[in-house]
């Protein structure tokens, strides 16, 4: 106990301080409670694409009191080496514990996730709308792997295009591919959510949609669904406490791409591929 205590002191004061870190990360008492006794509480890995909404769909799990986020940045295939491997990760989830990642589906990561005992969600968006936010955010981070690719650029515009065609200078790959590489989470075991059906009304979407993503999400994960609780989430949901939050809206590529574009968009994702994800040409 008094080790578990020291840790959790040692890491939260890395932290900045507000309500929603120490909510995410099990720091709150109710949560330390939940922590210490609930141990038949689920082990969830939350897969999305990178500017899919990352931070919406950690929120929406994070808010359940029975979960919390693991103190461990968003994990990239690369990093899987230090556990030897999605199943040594897994291995390290306590009950109630989330694992954030951006991994593309591998053929054996259900196996993994089935002999783990571990529930999985995906979270999907737009892909047009995930080259915009790209381009908007690589651009302000100059410790982002893919900086450069954008900085590179003048304008807006000149970003959109990087952010679908690639860059191989910088190893950034085409959306096309980025989806191609995610596409096999569609077929299981993980549970798809959508951004636009997530987000909610204060970001373009509706309630309905939002409350019924809520409620399968936390049907999958196991935790059984009290109405008050999902109401009480979605009123929460849309927030600027994300680190990588900027907009949150839902269609935001519509008033950007021009016909070029959407030329080059579609040279790159084909409609096929585009309806696998869930949206239209």
């Amino acid at each position: 106990m008094s080790g578990l205590g020291s840790s959790i002191r040692a890491r939260a004061a890395s932290l900045p301080l507000n309500t929603w870190t120490l909510q995410r990360f099990g720091l709150t008492p109710s949560r330390l409670a939940h922590r210490l006794t609930d141990r038949d509480a689920p082990r969830v890995l939350s897969i999305s694409l990178p500017k899919a909404g990352t931070h919406l769909l950690e929120r929406a799990v994070c808010l359940h009191p029975r979960l919390h986020r693991k103190m461990l940045a968003t994990v990239w295939p690369e990093a899987l080496e230090r556990w030897q491997g999605l199943s040594g990760l897994l291995d390290t989830l306590a009950p109630g514990q989330v694992v954030v990642a951006h991994l593309p589906f591998e053929p054996d990561y259900p196996a993994v996730i089935e002999a783990g005992a571990v529930r999985a969600l995906f979270l999907t968006r737009d892909p047009r709308d995930i080259v915009l936010s790209q381009a908007h955010y690589a651009v302000q981070k100059p410790d982002h792997p893919f900086h450069q690719a954008f900085a590179g650029q003048t304008d807006l515009r000149g970003r959109v295009l990087v952010a679908i065609e690639g860059d191989p200078a910088t190893g950034l790959p085409s959306i096309g591919d980025r989806l191609e590489r995610y596409v096999g989470w569609l077929r299981g075991p993980a549970e798809t959510v959508r951004f636009e059906d997530l987000i909610g009304p204060n970001g373009g979407g509706d309630a309905a949609r939002q409350r019924d993503a809520v409620e399968r999400i936390y049907r999958h994960l196991g935790l059984g669904v009290d109405a008050a609780l999902v109401e009480r989430v979605c009123g929460e949901l849309f927030s600027d406490a994300s680190p990588t939050f900027r907009r949150g809206a839902i269609g935001g590529w519509r008033e950007r791409f021009d016909d070029e574009l959407t030329e080059r968009f579609s040279a790159r994702v084909s409609d096929e591929r585009l309806r696998a994800y869930g949206y239209e040409p």
